[in-house]
C-alpha cells in the first residue's frame, strides 16, 4: 500500500517539476524572410510570419528542435499534431491561407502552431494552368511558402492547479468505476 503512495507521490512532483520548468523561447524560421505586414506585426502581435523556399518537412523539422523544453541537459520531447488546413481560421487567425497546420505541443504547457501556405502543392489549384496559381512575393521577391507562427502559453499557477486537481479527479473515478463494476458482478 504504502509503494503505491509513493508512486503517485514521484509521479505527481515529476509533474510538478515538468510543469514549473522555463517555457521555450518563441522560435524564428531560420533561411527565411521576417514578414513585416501588418496582419504579421502589429494586427497580430502574438503571432510571426516568414516568407521562405524552405519545404514543410523542413519548417516542421527546424520548428521542432527549436521549440524545446531541456531539463538537466535532456531533451524533454514534443508531440505533433496535424490539423486540416481549414482550421487555421480557428486556431491561428481568421483569413489566412494553408496549406498545411500542424502543433508542435507539449501536453499541459505551451503549444506552437505553424501555418504554411504553398500556392503550388496546394489541392484548390490542382490541374489549373501555371498562371491561375497565385505566386508568393514579398518586397517583389518570389518564394515558394509563407509561414506562420503562433505560440500559445497557460499560467504556471494555473498548469500547476490543473495537474494537482487531476489527481483526487482520477481516484473518484476510479472510485466510482470499481463500485459500479462490483454491482454488475
Amino acid at each position: 500500500m504504502k509503494l503505491k503512495y509513493l508512486l503517485v507521490g514521484v509521479i505527481y512532483l515529476l509533474g510538478l517539476v515538468y510543469l514549473t520548468l522555463p517555457s521555450p523561447k518563441y522560435p524564428d524560421l531560420m533561411y527565411a524572410v521576417r514578414s513585416d505586414e501588418p496582419g504579421d506585426t502589429w494586427q497580430n502581435p502574438d503571432q510571426k510570419g516568414y516568407y521562405t523556399n524552405l519545404t514543410r518537412s523542413e519548417v516542421l523539422g527546424q520548428m521542432q528542435s527549436q521549440f524545446v523544453i531541456k531539463f538537466l541537459g535532456y531533451t524533454i520531447p514534443s508531440f505533433r499534431l496535424n490539423y486540416r488546413p481549414e482550421e487555421a481560421y480557428e486556431l491561428v487567425r481568421d483569413q489566412l491561407n494553408s496549406y498545411y497546420l500542424e502543433e508542435i505541443v507539449y501536453p499541459f504547457r505551451e503549444s506552437l502552431f505553424v501555418n504554411g501556405w504553398e500556392p503550388t502543392h496546394s489541392p484548390r489549384f490542382v490541374g489549373k494552368p501555371e498562371k491561375e496559381i497565385p505566386m508568393i512575393s514579398f518586397h517583389e521577391i518570389p518564394y515558394l511558402s509563407k509561414v506562420t507562427l503562433k505560440q500559445t502559453n497557460s499560467n504556471v499557477i494555473f498548469r500547476v492547479g490543473v495537474w494537482t486537481l487531476t489527481f483526487p479527479a482520477t481516484y473518484l473515478v476510479f472510485i466510482s468505476l470499481k463500485k459500479s463494476l462490483d454491482k454488475n458482478v
